[in-house]
């Protein structure tokens, strides 16, 4: 029995072909799987619905049994409740999920800002009736960002309904919020004259991103 020794070519190619089966092997298994009908489903998918709020049309995501805990999710700037997406998919099992998009966000309504105050007063005002048009009396208030100031307006207005509070880069006051609300803070005493100092502060301090450049068409929310 005679030995060849393969050229290194030829033996490199073997392993890359070796290779290549291997890394196909899960995705072979998971079609067999599917075809087979035993990949398993989420027990709690994540559903997206709409529901009229003072005569807005406010988009939501919601998943979990509805008789577990509550959490009711608050997005931020520049942000949707999509953000929450990976939340959703880690907690729907264990607690009953609900997160909005405000007005002038997400695939909620984007009224006109000569006929609607974005202003966090409004927004928890909005976002109040909009858990109890949900029939939410209790719940856990995670709040990120923007999601502060709407939440903690929420807390205070409804104490009652408040089991606990997650707070992810919020803040509770005004010192809180720093130098770079300084063009907001101007933009909010004289909209004609700082309207376009506000929006290059914007979009510089977020990398242009496009749901940045559509809520600076509206204003930044105010106090």
């Amino acid at each position: 029995m005679r030995l060849f020794k393969l050229p290194r070519w030829t033996r490199c190619l073997q392993v890359l072909c070796m290779a290549l089966v291997v890394s196909a092997m899960p995705t072979s298994f998971q079609l067999l799987a599917q075809a087979h009908g035993k990949e398993r489903p989420m027990k709690y998918p994540t559903l997206h619905r709409t529901i009229q709020v003072d005569g807005l049309s406010i988009f939501y995501r919601e998943a979990g049994p509805k008789d577990a805990p509550t959490i009711l999710l608050m997005h931020g700037l520049p942000s949707s409740s999509r953000m929450f997406e990976p939340l959703f998919a880690r907690l729907s099992d264990r607690y009953h999920l609900v997160a909005a998009d405000y007005p002038g966000f997400g695939h909620s309504d984007w009224p006109d800002p000569k006929q609607f105050a974005y202003t966090f007063d409004h927004y928890a005002d909005i976002m109040n009736h909009f858990s109890e048009a949900l029939g939410l009396s209790h719940y856990t208030l995670y709040m990120q960002d923007y999601g502060g100031p709407v939440g903690f307006r929420m807390a205070l207005a409804h104490p009652d309904r408040v089991e606990a509070l997650i707070v992810q880069d919020a803040v509770a006051h005004n010192e809180g919020l720093g130098a770079n609300w300084k063009a907001r803070r101007a933009f909010w005493a004289d909209r004609a004259a700082n309207e376009s100092a506000l929006r290059t502060n914007l979009l510089s301090s977020n990398d242009a991103h496009p749901s940045c450049r559509k809520r600076s068409e509206r204003g930044s929310l105010r106090p």
